[in-house]
C-alpha cells in the first residue's frame, strides 16, 4: 500500500468512510488497483490538490475531501463494475467470433515479436558467427521497414479509437475556444 493510500485509510477510519477504507486496504483484491487509484484521484480532486500533494494538506481539508468522496463511492464502484462487465462482454464477443476472425491480432503480435527478436538478438549473433568463420552474412530486415510494419499494426489494432478520440478532443477544443 502506498503512503498516500495509508494516510487516506487512516483518515477514512477516523471520519467513518468504510467504502474508501475497504477499497484502499485491498480488501477487494489486487485487481481493484484501478479503483483505488480512482479513489485517490477523486479525493485529491475534492481537496483541490494533486494526489502527490495530499500528504501536505490540512487534516480538516483532507477529512472533508474523504467524506465527499465517500458520498460518491457507490457511483465509483458502479462505474468500475460497468467497466469490468464491458471487458468481460468484449472477451465473450471475441470468443464467439471464432479462432480465425480474431487470429490476425495475435498472429501479427507474435509475428512482429519474432521479427524484432530476430533483428535485435538472433541475426547479429548469427552474422557475427558466420562472418568470423568466413561465410556469407544474412541480410537483415531494415529497422525502418520493421518500424513501419509495427506502426501499421498499432494503427489498425489500437489506433482506431485513439484517432477517433483525438479528433473528438480537437473539435471540442476548437469549439470551446470560439465561445466567449
Amino acid at each position: 500500500m502506498s503512503a498516500i493510500a495509508s494516510i487516506l485509510v487512516g483518515v477514512a477510519a477516523e471520519v467513518g468512510a468504510p467504502l474508501i477504507k475497504r477499497v484502499l486496504e485491498n480488501r477487494f483484491g489486487k485487481a481493484s488497483g484501478e479503483l483505488a487509484e480512482t479513489v485517490i484521484k477523486t479525493v485529491a480532486e475534492k481537496a483541490g490538490a494533486e494526489p502527490i500533494d495530499l500528504e501536505a494538506l490540512k487534516p480538516a481539508d483532507l477529512k472533508e475531501a474523504v467524506l465527499a468522496t465517500e458520498a460518491e463511492m457507490p457511483e465509483l464502484i458502479a462505474l468500475y463494475t460497468a467497466g469490468l462487465e464491458g471487458q468481460f462482454a468484449l472477451l465473450q464477443a471475441e470468443t464467439r467470433e471464432g479462432f480465425w476472425q480474431s487470429f490476425w491480432r495475435y498472429g501479427w503480435m507474435y509475428l512482429l515479436a519474432i521479427f524484432w527478436i530476430w533483428r535485435i538478438i538472433v541475426a547479429p549473433i548469427v552474422n557475427q558467427r558466420l562472418g568470423s568463420a568466413g561465410g556469407l552474412m544474412i541480410e537483415m530486415i531494415d529497422v525502418a521497414t520493421l518500424m513501419t510494419l509495427t506502426s501499421w499494426f498499432m494503427a489498425l489494432y489500437m489506433g482506431g479509437h485513439t484517432i477517433k478520440d483525438f479528433g473528438k478532443n480537437v473539435i471540442e477544443a476548437v469549439l470551446r475556444g470560439r465561445k466567449p
